[in-house]
């Protein structure tokens, strides 16, 4: 029995069902419609939802340009400065160039991903970009670059992989749950 009088068993399944319906709130309507037709479906369990609330304009290869553009071209328009203002038209020409690059890589960016008792789903807006079953996850590896930590879960004979990005919503707590659903031995990580 818990402080509360509920058993810890119950407990801990009302605390994870009140963090899902948090997140589902905050989820965009594509990605609550899967969720809600896998639910429908009853093939498996919803175990926990992890968020990536980063949106394509927010990718320094966009915003880094365009900041500098405004604040270059504003500058020399104010203080009539040429140099700055024609800094400012090459870093709108920058940011304009980099557009369709951000915006195709975003299309391929996970905006959430589901732990169900049997798979894991990798979404954009509502479309799975990569779905794995935890029978045929082979391996968890955590891998550094550019400063920032991904994990790989690798599955099949190939290479394949599904990636975690830091910038998905707790994403340690995530890898330590794929281990849980997966039965994998936590020694399987890599640095």
């Amino acid at each position: 029995m818990g402080l509360d009088g509920v058993p810890l068993v119950r407990s801990f399944f009302l605390k994870s069902k009140d963090f899902i319906d948090l997140t589902l709130n905050r989820l965009h309507t594509t990605d609550r419609t899967f969720i809600d037709s896998l639910n429908a479906s009853q093939d498996s369990q919803v175990d926990s939802i992890y968020l990536n609330d980063s949106h394509w304009w927010q990718n320094a290869s966009f915003a880094l340009p365009c900041l500098i553009a405004v604040i270059s071209t504003v500058v020399g328009l104010i203080f009539r400065i040429n140099e700055a203002w024609g800094f400012g038209l090459f870093a709108f020409g920058v940011t304009l160039f980099m557009l369709p690059i951000v915006l195709i890589t975003w299309r391929n960016t996970a905006t959430s991903i589901i732990l169900t008792d049997k798979l894991i789903f990798s979404l954009h807006r509502g479309k799975i970009l990569h779905s794995l079953e935890w029978v045929d996850l082979t391996s968890i590896e955590q891998i550094e670059y550019l400063g920032t930590s991904r994990f790989k879960l690798k599955h099949g004979f190939e290479g394949e992989f599904l990636t975690i990005d830091n910038d998905v919503e707790n994403s340690s707590e995530l890898v330590d749950r794929s281990f849980e659903l997966s039965g994998l031995p936590r020694q399987q990580t890599s640095a």
